[in-house]
């Protein structure tokens, strides 16, 4: 096909390597989340306690654990609002107030909630607020740097000496050598997600400048590209000296001479706020910090920067009903009037957009959908991804409220109010798309709210979370007396009791969902592996969340264990444009009827 042919057919390829040089940059300074929470909304939705502000000069409180709970009132036994992640700042009252279950004082925080300082501080120079200073990135799609883990590795506490690492590690000699061998393979990414130049509202916008100084992912050095300020940082404070001058917050308790806290297991994803080099007399090796303050030797870790795709902005000239390409060598067809026949016609990139007339017909047994600028060419249901109006309009929509059309056949994803469709894109849904998902790796479908949202929280690679409200049911049943045993250890330890080395054991795999035994997930084989903090997850019902996904580029084909996958850029967009929003330094929250009412999701075939 012609270069003008393809031009008249397709309205735009959308891919990974859609941007040139020029065009890739970052949200500018004016262009930044805080500057438009709701990006592109003109529905003024009521947010309660929630739009309550600040008084000026307001003191502040930082979180000193992993999560530190904001809860509706003084009480521990009140609803929890959400959470403030480790080294979060928020501001709050003067004065604290008289509350239940908090040995140090509860305060006030805004715009809404309490907050216990059990695990939080007033004083904002406290070295762990220091050392957890480097915050979720809210202008990138990607808020993190990320990478998978290629072997086995261990989370070390403080900085490992050789000697240390050779303990540590089985085969350290071997594996170095196999490193310096693939250097420049392992250590290369592609244009990625963080890459592509977005406006004030969040949506990609080729040709836009980049913000000053900006250099893609491909030109960041190894360091840099595990969070690094620049391709020297120094050993950061908290470490100097071989100590650890800062608790461990991982989660995962052991001694205060201990070198590491757990391992990490081969195909984890894992982000990283810093990195930087040591040298024991000549051995030198690169070590990232994660987000809970361990060290991951960068040897074993392969940089990764996301999928670069993202969906588009209809009503400027594109408007459904169009579709996607989401496969290699498709062609389009020309239909043999009078025959049970069609014959292949003209390539068509994958992910190409392509607008349609609404005609469709059945040939040879397929699907074919009659392409607009063109009416002689058809393309094949089975090849694209057809973006259309809803057979049935939600409750939602009647209402002209912010509503999510998700469709599990088409694999596609559209933002509307009330009637009218403003972004569309491509998703990955359950894997079985359309089956029982209670039995299958299918998304649930029905008409939903948020329940909650978070700005990155982890998963396992069948993707439950610690932050999903509920199972799918598809875990272990739990005994009686199992249960029983599990109440018990949990409260000795709430209250501070002794527990014997067995019990010990037994509650730190509850903590950790290792062990069946005690009604944890069942892990299904070697296959499983955990995926940290995945961005902008926004659940809507038990266990079946929105987020977005930086381990694959396949959307538009059905892919995950029942959530809907967005690439990042798409999935930061839709976060920041449902309600309620997160409230300044927070790093989730439940919705509640406090704050209004979550963003209607419906999912159908």
């Amino acid at each position: 096909m012609t270069a003008r042919g393809l031009t008249a057919l397709c309205i735009a390829a959308v891919s990974a390597g859609a941007c040139s040089p020029k065009a890739k940059g970052e949200t500018s300074p004016q262009a930044s989340a805080s500057a438009a929470p709701n990006p592109v909304s003109s529905l003024v939705v009521e947010h309660g306690e929630l739009d309550t502000k600040a008084p000026d000069q307001a003191p502040k409180l930082g979180a000193t654990v992993i999560a530190t709970t904001v809860y509706k009132l003084p009480d521990v036994d009140s609803r929890k609002l959400g959470y403030i992640r480790l080294g979060g700042v928020v501001k709050r009252d003067a004065e604290p107030v008289s509350g239940k279950g908090c040995k140090g004082k509860w305060y006030r925080i805004y715009p809404m909630g309490h907050v216990c300082t059990d695990e939080a501080t007033t004083e904002m120079d406290a070295p762990l607020l220091r050392a957890a200073a480097v915050r979720p990135d809210l202008d990138k799609p990607l808020p993190y740097r990320y990478g998978f883990v290629r072997a086995t590795a261990p989370q070390y506490l403080r900085v490992p000496s050789k000697a240390e690492q050779e303990k540590s590690e089985m085969a350290l000699a071997e594996h170095l050598d196999w490193y310096e061998s693939h250097k420049s393979e392992v250590q290369s990414v592609i244009v990625g997600a963080n890459d592509v130049p977005l406006d004030a509202r969040g949506i990609a916008t080729p040709g836009l400048e980049p913000a000053a100084g900006f250099r893609p992912a491909t030109e960041l050095s190894i360091f840099e590209l595990f969070g690094a300020k620049t391709a020297s940082d120094p050993i950061p404070f908290w470490l100097e000296g071989g100590k650890r001058l800062v608790p461990n917050v991982s989660g995962y308790n052991v001694p205060d001479y201990a070198v590491f806290a757990d391992r990490v297991r081969r195909k984890t994803g894992l982000s990283f706020v810093g990195s930087f080099d040591t040298d024991d007399a000549g051995f030198k090796r690169q070590f990232g910090i994660t987000v809970d303050l361990r060290l991951i030797p960068a040897t074993k870790v392969k940089p990764d920067t996301g999928s670069a795709f993202h969906g588009v902005e209809l009503g400027k000239g594109i408007e459904p009903p169009f579709a996607w390409v989401i496969k290699s060598e498709v062609t389009t067809w020309k239909l043999i009037k009078g025959k049970d026949e069609a014959k292949p016609a003209d390539e068509v990139p994958k992910r190409a957009l392509v607008p349609l007339s609404g005609n469709a017909r059945v040939k040879a047994g397929k699907r074919f959908y009659q392409t607009a600028k063109d009416k002689t060419r058809w393309l094949r249901a089975e090849d694209i991804a057809v973006v259309t109006p809803p057979a049935e309009w939600p409750e939602a929509a009647g209402k002209g409220e912010k509503w999510i059309d998700v469709s599990l056949m088409q694999q596609t994803l559209v933002l509307y109010e009330g009637k009218r469709a403003w972004y569309a894109t491509l998703v990955s849904t359950g894997r079985d798309r359309i089956g029982d998902p209670k039995t299958t790796l299918s998304t649930v479908q029905g008409q939903f709210r948020l329940q909650s949202k978070h700005i990155a929280a982890a998963m396992d690679s069948q993707e439950n979370s610690t932050v999903a409200g509920g199972s799918r049911g598809r875990s272990a049943a739990v005994s009686p007396d199992k249960a029983a045993t599990i109440a018990r250890l949990k409260k000795a330890e709430e209250d501070g009791s002794k527990l014997s080395e067995d019990d010990q054991r037994r509650l730190l795999n509850i903590k950790k969902g290792r062990d069946p035994e005690y009604g944890i997930t069942v892990r299904r084989g070697s296959q499983n592996f955990e995926l940290r903090d995945v961005p902008w997850i926004q659940y809507f019902a038990a266990g079946y969340a929105l987020h977005g996904a930086y381990w694959h580029d396949v959307f538009g084909l059905p892919r995950s264990h029942g959530c809907v996958n967005l690439s990042p850029i798409d999935a930061r967009l839709v976060f920041r444009w449902t309600d309620p929003p997160l409230p300044e330094g927070w790093h989730g929250i439940n919705v509640g009827a406090d704050m209004g009412q979550g963003t209607a999701v419906y999912v159908h075939e």
